[in-house]
């Protein structure tokens, strides 16, 4: 099954702690797509306080972080964690979460 995981939080919310407790539940199971949208593109940043657990989640899954949000919060591409995806086209997103994905969860 491919489940898709929407981040909206920061590293620093508390919906942030529940996307790791149900990501977990999943990530050995599952074919996991992570896309990182407004504000939850804070957890592709490197060196916050979870970016070693983003790091290790690139193990098993593909994180995707969304260019315009990225550029609106003023964080560059060679800021982000290594093995994260930018995706420039909002169109893209939603064509693959609606066409490739069996399950969406978002926090």
């Amino acid at each position: 099954m491919r489940i898709g995981f929407i981040l909206t939080k920061t590293p620093s919310e508390e919906g942030f702690c529940t996307f790791i407790k149900f990501i977990k539940v999943y990530i050995d199971k599952e074919d996991i797509n992570v896309y990182l949208l407004t504000n939850g593109v804070y957890c592709a940043k490197r060196k916050h306080l979870h970016s070693d657990l983003i790091q290790k989640l690139l193990k098993n899954c593909r994180i995707f972080a969304y260019l315009p949000d990225l550029t609106a919060r003023g964080i560059s591409e060679n800021q982000l964690i290594n093995g994260i995806q930018v995706i420039d086209s909002y169109d893209e997103i939603i064509v693959d979460i609606m066409e490739e994905m069996d399950q969406i969860l978002s926090f």
